[in-house]
Formats: structure tokens, C-alpha cells, sequence
């Protein structure tokens, strides 16, 4: 309701400040896209949020689209805590107020059983750039853990964060289509806040080409993957890709 307000607040100041060249509809029209800035994330619609998958879908090849998008990001920020524990999470690109973000639900709410309350149960969550020299600048222990885990050596994580960012305008220039989503497992994750660089890493049938990758830090010299992008890989209960 305050966001109602606060909208509907906006649009009739600008009416009031419109000069005498400019028609009431462009003025209207106009404000309606700066409202659009106030929006947070919890004020999508599911309906605005499939469009904004939609969105993504119809670039996905355009090199040019995806490197805007792309330019001055390198990760995202998880809460883990939002979602159910130890299950899947899926994260779907999509650009929404002409910005790049993720939708991300639980694999638990991603199918047509949950189509009448989905919305509740997506998070929306923004890009962000994040100096990698707090990563590469550190000392880090090296661990073993039983199988399975995500864990991943410090070498082997900043070794694919460094590529992405070094590498990513060629990849995206080379790579077509992208990826719709990614598939994050959360067995080894804890209820805490992640941040999740992009990354490149060597396709395991052909070494030469490099597969796009979410790379998962605790922010505590610890790192974990296994997360993988959609396509080449399908998985079940992707129920949003069915809506769009």
C-alpha cells in the first residue's frame, strides 16, 4: 500500500510539473517508467517476473545485449536462508526494468503444484560487482570432506572467477545461445548469506570450451559449486520455463 502511495504520489507531481509542450499522456507515460524505479523487489508481479524471463530469452543470442547487461556485474548475493534447507535452488536470468536480475525459487516450489502461489516463493535478486581482490589477495587451508560435498579448492574457485572476469566478453560474443538458469544444489550450504561469482569452467567432454558457472563463497575462505547451467543440462521441476 505505502508503495501504491508513494507511486501514485510521483505521477501527480509530475503531472503538475508538466510544461505546456509536453501532452499529458507522454507526461503520464513518462513517469510511469520513472515510478518504475521505486519498484522493490517484492512488488513484481509473477506475471511481470515471466516476462521478464521471456525477456531474457529473446537475447540470449544478441552478443551485443548480453555484454550491456553483463559489463559492470560479476555476482550475485544468497541468502540461503530464505529457501527450504539441502534443497535445489533455481535461478532464472531475467531482465526486469531493463536490468539484469535472477529469479530464484526452491526446486520444493518449481513445479504446477505450487502454480497458485509461485509468487510467494520467488526471490528476485540483483547483479552486483564485487572487487575480486578480496578473494585473490587471501591465505586459504586446504580441506577434505567426505563425498558428496560442493566444496571446491580455493585455486580451482578463484581460478574460474578470474576467467569470467578476464574472459567473459569473448565468451558471451562466442557463446550462443546462453543459458536460461542455473541449478545450484545447497547440500553442503549453510543458512547464511553467499556470494555467488560468475565463472568459467572447462566442459568435461571437451576440454577446450568453457561452460558459464556459479561460484559459491562463504565469505569465510571457503568455497563450493557444483552448480550448473540450463541448457545443455535440463532437469525436472523447471515449472517456470513451462509458463513462458
Amino acid at each position: 500500500m505505502k508503495s501504491f502511495k508513494l507511486s501514485l504520489l510521483i505521477i501527480l507531481l509530475a503531472l503538475l510539473g508538466c510544461n505546456n509542450d509536453q501532452s499529458a499522456t507522454d507526461c503520464v507515460n513518462e513517469q510511469k517508467q520513472n515510478v518504475l524505479q521505486y519498484k522493490t523487489n517484492a512488488d513484481y508481479s509473477l506475471e511481470e517476473i515471466l516476462n521478464g524471463i521471456r525477456k531474457w530469452d529473446s537475447l540470449r543470442s544478441n552478443p551485443d545485449e548480453l555484454l550491456h547487461h553483463f559489463e559492470n556485474y560479476n555476482a550475485l548475493n544468497l541468502n540461503m536462508a530464505l529457501f527450504p534447507q539441502g534443497n535445489a535452488l533455481h535461478a532464472y536470468a531475467c531482465i526486469l526494468n531493463g536490468e539484469l536480475k535472477f529469479a530464484v525459487i526452491s526446486e520444493v516450489y518449481d513445479t504446477a503444484a505450487y502454480h497458485n502461489s509461485l509468487r510467494n516463493y520467488i526471490k528476485i535478486v540483483d547483479v552486483t560487482y564485487s572487487d575480486i581482490t578480496t578473494v585473490t589477495e587471501q591465505t586459504y587451508e586446504s580441506y577434505t570432506f567426505p563425498l558428496p560435498t560442493q566444496y571446491i579448492q580455493a585455486t580451482d574457485a578463484i581460478n574460474r572467477i578470474e576467467d569470467w572476469n578476464t574472459n567473459y566478453k569473448t565468451w558471451l560474443t562466442n557463446t550462443s545461445p546462453v543459458y536460461q538458469s542455473f541449478h545450484i544444489p545447497t547440500y553442503s550450504l549453510e543458512a547464511q548469506n553467499y556470494t555467488a561469482y560468475f565463472g568459467l569452467k572447462k566442459n568435461i567432454e571437451n576440454p577446450s570450451i568453457k561452460d558459464a558457472d556459479l561460484v559459491l563463497d562463504n565469505n569465510n575462505r571457503m568455497f563450493y559449486d557444483t552448480v550448473s547451467a540450463s541448457p545443455p543440462i535440463y532437469r525436472a521441476k523447471n515449472y517456470l520455463l513451462e509458463l513462458i
